[in-house]
């Protein structure tokens, strides 16, 4: 589906809610759905003076916050100097950001489908995953921290570890 098909099923949506779509509403979630990518506030504050419309930060956090309540986006902190907002598509996906390097791997939903039957079944709580980042190392940054492991040869020369 494309960008404006999506804006104008989203907009159905909201109405069938009974939920009213102020200008502010209107342009942030217009931003959002053209966009496709992760959007900090002022990135949408960015795109929306671009498109010759002024909103102060506050009103645009507002306009997320409820755009998260009502289902519609996610908010993630990807661990970058702010919080980005992503709509919610049929494509869920999460991130694993390595805390040496900063790079960013998308991970399958799928993924999450065990910790999901077992918040149900262990804690009788229904989670709503809908944008996820895990923090820790990447293969790289991890192979650069493990110690250099002695190889057979070298074992087998020196008498070993404690010869």
């Amino acid at each position: 589906m494309d960008a404006t098909h999506e804006f104008e099923a989203t907009l159905a949506r909201l109405r069938e809610q009974g939920e009213r779509m102020t200008h502010p509403r209107r342009k942030v979630m217009e931003v959002l759905t053209r966009s496709g990518d992760h959007l900090t506030v002022g990135d949408v504050q960015a795109h929306l003076r671009e498109a010759g419309e002024e909103m102060d930060a506050a009103t645009i956090y507002r306009v997320l916050q409820w755009l998260k309540r009502v289902g519609l986006i996610s908010q993630t902190d990807l661990g970058g100097e702010a919080i980005v907002y992503q709509v919610i598509n049929d494509h869920r996906h999460h991130h694993l950001v390595c805390l040496s390097c900063g790079a960013i791997a998308e991970m399958e939903d799928r993924a999450l489908d065990t910790l999901r039957r077992a918040l149900r079944r262990d804690y009788d709580f229904e989670p709503r995953i809908d944008h996820l980042a895990i923090f820790g190392l990447c293969r790289h940054c991890r192979a650069k921290q493990m110690p250099a492991r002695p190889a057979k040869s070298d074992s087998v020369k020196t008498g070993g570890a404690h010869g």
